[in-house]
């Protein structure tokens, strides 16, 4: 009898999971009354409805027999959120150099590029980034293989009338496959490809249907909606296509960051030009720059939050030209962008994280056990099988306040920042630390009315009272 009332509690007790929360489990309800002096605490909002997208097969394409990409006949999906200016620039064609990786050596458009990518290939970063076995490897691990990888064939007359140098940028989004649960967090879902010696010229640009359903459509920053995708035909299997017509394995190919592109359309090419591997942040040498602060520090242009992968394209081209090849290679240092009012002490570290958690599950997750909703709770940064984030709110207080509102004792880390254990649905548990150092404090109240803290007396802004 007890063993079948255990199991009549623990199957209602995974019915009642609240699903806005993702891998978290269920809040405790609490016996003892929070401390609310700091803020009254925040009403609950709505449940965000989850999308789904429909279950559809990849359309198969043929193998084309003659390699045109111009004559192909693609089902292309055409989407547009804002384009940038472009002005076309004058070539300065570097030396021949040998490599060990095919180089652009064979016409001038390519010659033009080839110290920016042996310069590329020398950054340390680049073995590990390009690293296309880890990533195949990676995708058969985690069960994505329902397309090949491609590779460009050898320069040949096939391909003399191409262009030897283009400039890409895709969109990507989360799907997830209905019969295993795999997760492919770099669907491709959209693909610009710009002609590199007349920018003005749009090779391709279309949406991309992804084999699997969509769990995460990053509207927030494509633009893509799921009536975007709903009627569209062109497939992952589609760009392959059109790739493979197109590129020859000395066709240069430029971007910013990549490796994330050439690991969303599952291609493998070394004659890259990656912005974030030739320009160095002013504050910190070792840190990626943004292809905002780029465009801003470069072409004093500012970019769009919501991202166009032709203007994403372009914008990198043209930071690239006249950044670095105009330079002779010696890049201005980009000056990064340091958000307003962004302190330490106001960000909470989630680590430990599995996957399949979404920004929206953590923000709900701090709503449900806290009552606060955080500010900002950016991508998550996964690597191997947990993930990371920094959890931004709008004040110390605020973040003060979340973190003491936690079930669970807070203990110091290796670096001497207090953490406590979140558990999740499954019984597995991951960390919420301070991002800033210093013993325990008996309470939030204290750090905000004496203005106490390691750094000193804090602010009459920094002591605000939290308001919700």
């Amino acid at each position: 009898p007890n063993r079948i009332k255990k199991r009549k509690k623990k199957d209602q007790q995974e019915t009642n999971f609240d699903s806005s929360l993702g891998i978290f489990a269920n809040p405790k309800k609490r016996t003892k009354t929070v401390d609310q002096s700091p803020a009254k605490k925040l009403a609950e909002t709505p449940k965000q409805q989850q999308q789904k997208a429909p279950n559809e097969a990849a359309a198969k394409t043929p193998v084309p027999t003659v390699p045109s990409f111009r004559a192909l006949n693609l089902p292309i999906a055409t989407f547009s959120t804002e384009d940038g200016t472009v002005q076309a620039v004058d070539p300065t064609p570097p030396p021949t150099v040998e490599s060990q990786y095919p180089i652009p050596k064979s016409t001038p458009e390519g010659r033009k590029w080839q110290n920016a990518v042996l310069a590329t290939r020398a950054n340390p970063k680049y073995a590990s980034v390009f690293d296309y076995d880890k990533c195949k490897t990676a995708d058969i691990d985690a069960k994505i293989t329902h397309t090949d990888w491609i590779k460009a064939r050898p320069y040949g007359s096939w391909c003399a009338s191409h262009p030897h140098a283009i400039a890409i940028d895709c969109e990507m989004c989360e799907t997830t496959c209905p019969e295993t649960g795999a997760v492919d967090h770099k669907a491709l879902c959209r693909l610009s490809v710009v002609n590199a010696c007349n920018p003005s010229e749009v090779l391709i640009d279309t949406l991309v249907k992804p084999s699997w359903p969509v769990t995460d459509y990053r509207t927030r920053i494509n633009g893509i909606k799921k009536e975007n995708l709903d009627i569209v035909e062109f497939t992952l299997k589609h760009a392959q296509e059109f790739l493979m017509a197109l590129c020859s394995d000395e066709t240069v190919i430029i971007g910013h960051a990549l490796h994330n592109d050439f690991f969303a359309m599952k291609m493998e090419h070394h004659c890259n030009v990656d912005s974030a591997l030739l320009f160095s942040c002013k504050d910190a040498p070792d840190a990626t720059c943004s292809l905002k602060d780029l465009a801003r520090t470069v072409m004093k242009k500012e970019m769009p939050n919501i991202h166009c992968s032709t203007n994403d394209a372009r914008t990198t081209l043209l930071c690239i030209e006249d950044g670095y090849l105009k330079t002779g290679g010696k890049p201005e240092l980009v000056e990064r962008t340091v958000k307003p009012n962004r302190r330490p002490d106001t960000d909470l570290f989630v680590h430990r994280i599995p996957k399949g958690c979404k920004p929206d599950h953590i923000k709900n997750m701090f709503l449900a056990y806290t009552s606060i909703i955080p500010e900002e709770v950016p991508d998550l940064e996964y690597k191997g099988d947990t993930g990371k984030v920094n959890v931004t709110f709008a004040s110390r207080a605020h973040a003060n306040l979340a973190f003491s509102t936690l079930e669970g004792e807070a203990k110091e880390d290796k670096g001497g920042r207090m953490q406590k254990r979140i558990y999740l649905r499954n019984g597995d548990y991951c960390y919420i630390r301070k991002m800033t150092l210093g013993k325990k404090r008996p309470s939030v109240s204290n750090d905000v009315v004496e203005g106490k803290g390691k750094e000193g007396p804090t602010s009459s802004k920094e002591a605000e009272t939290p308001t919700v």
